[in-house]
């Protein structure tokens, strides 16, 4: 069960930050990145979908049956 939370919660992080990312090219094209080349539209609607499938893999998880296995108290 414990385990299950801490998947949770990294699926949760990775997605807010992909999302965070996303909403930086927008607002911001160029801050805090090392190259000087800007995103396009494409990449930003990637990023989103990245953002998308974490969140989608949070809720998966979440819902997902919990198996019993031999070490099951």
């Amino acid at each position: 069960m414990k385990k299950r939370r801490i998947f949770v919660g990294l699926w949760v992080l990775a997605g807010f930050l992909e999302l965070i990312a996303g909403l930086r090219d927008i607002f911001a094209p160029g801050f805090l990145t090392i190259s000087g080349r800007a995103k396009s539209t494409g990449d930003i609607a990637l990023e989103f979908g990245v953002a998308a499938v974490f969140f989608a893999l949070a809720a998966l998880t979440s819902k997902s049956p919990q198996s019993k296995g031999l070490n099951h108290k």
